[in-house]
């Protein structure tokens, strides 16, 4: 459920955000519901409107280009080269560079010249991505499962789902024909275990294969309750686009890991600004109060480094608001227990053989 598997997750992480779940539900150092999600399509409520402030600004999109490479010269990036979506490779200068690209992309322009100033950025080659994919069941009538996030625990793929229609200002039913009700979002956290179809994990499915082993382990975990859903309800589906069925090697392809804080990778992970003077770093994978690949950890890490960039150019402008999170003090005393035990060798408290 939280991008961690249980037997290489960072105890750092998971004490830290484990105390911020707990303490939700009990009102204690948040700001409001438990489960808060986006009221309408991501693309709709979201992105659209970000893209549209930003053109209003000034920037400008420049969709289908990649970028290959960064040059340096003075402890300073000079110029990026990108090839864009006709082929042609070109140079584009700047005073400043911020990569907001996810770990296992943003480590590829990590060349030599760019570790002789920040030799700290090859520590990323350490950290770990895996796969959780999410795919899209539309459903011809709502389904009433639960109000918010339901944990699918006995599911061999770790699935989670919540039923969007319930949560939308504009119900599905204005969408394409109207047959649609709602939409169950789903994210496959496994794709290592087999399944309890075709035997296979989701690595090694069709994507026909995928959709039907997920609905048939959703199925399975609600029938204890009566008929919840059946197969009459489902209209279509829609799986993640950066999974790619590769027919020669019979497995899948993703395009769009998950970052997973394993144990000790705290020191890989680098701050939003270095030793290279006007590259900015943004990303689950930077140093944040929020240690954990999610939004909020990327908005935080955004915030940081926009608020480096505007420090390096000597800006007046208004700093990004930033925040700590809430540390109970009745732990406090635990803390200093299992850091003075830490400090001469000892084992956790709760360390238990097994």
């Amino acid at each position: 459920m939280v991008a961690a598997k249980e037997n290489v997750a960072s105890v750092r992480t998971i004490g830290t955000m484990g105390e911020q779940f707990l303490g939700n539900p009990l009102g204690i150092g948040n700001d409001g519901g438990l489960d808060r999600v986006l009221n309408g399509p991501t693309t709709a409520v979201w992105i659209e409107p970000w893209m549209r402030r930003i053109r209003e600004l000034g920037a400008e999109f420049a969709l289908g280009t990649e970028v290959r490479g960064l040059e340096v010269r003075d402890r300073r990036i000079v110029a990026a080269r990108v090839i864009d979506e006709t082929g042609a490779q070109r140079t584009i200068e700047a005073d400043y560079f911020v990569v907001a690209l996810p770990a296992e992309r943003a480590r590829t322009l990590w060349s030599p010249q760019v570790l002789a100033v920040q030799p700290e950025l090859a520590g990323m080659d350490n950290l770990v991505t895996d796969w959780m994919n999410g795919i899209q069941f539309y459903l011809r009538r709502s389904a009433d499962i639960s109000r918010g996030h339901t944990a699918y625990i006995d599911a061999p793929w770790s699935l989670t789902s919540i039923s969007q229609n319930q949560l939308w200002r504009r119900k599905l039913t204005e969408f394409g024909d109207g047959a649609v009700r709602d939409c169950l979002s789903v994210d496959i956290s496994d794709w290592n275990t087999p399944g309890i179809l075709f035997g296979k994990p989701a690595k090694e499915c069709t994507h026909e294969e995928i959709a039907r082993e997920a609905w048939a382990q959703i199925r399975a975990h609600l029938d204890d309750r009566g008929e919840v859903l059946g197969d009459a309800d489902l209209h279509s589906w829609f799986l993640d686009p950066g999974i790619t069925w590769q027919e020669g090697q019979r497995r899948n392809a993703n395009a769009d890991p998950l970052l997973i804080n394993t144990a000790g990778s705290w020191e890989y992970r680098p701050q939003a600004h270095g030793a290279v003077e006007n590259l900015f770093l943004a990303g689950d994978y930077v140093r944040t109060n929020v240690d954990l690949a999610t939004m909020e950890g990327a908005n935080e890490s955004a915030r940081a480094a926009v608020n480096a960039l505007l420090d390096v150019a000597g800006s007046n402008a208004e700093r990004c608001r930033t925040y700590t999170l809430f540390r109970a003090p009745e732990l406090e005393p635990l803390r200093r227990i299992d850091a003075d035990r830490y400090a001469a060798g000892q084992p956790n408290l709760f360390d238990m053989p097994v």
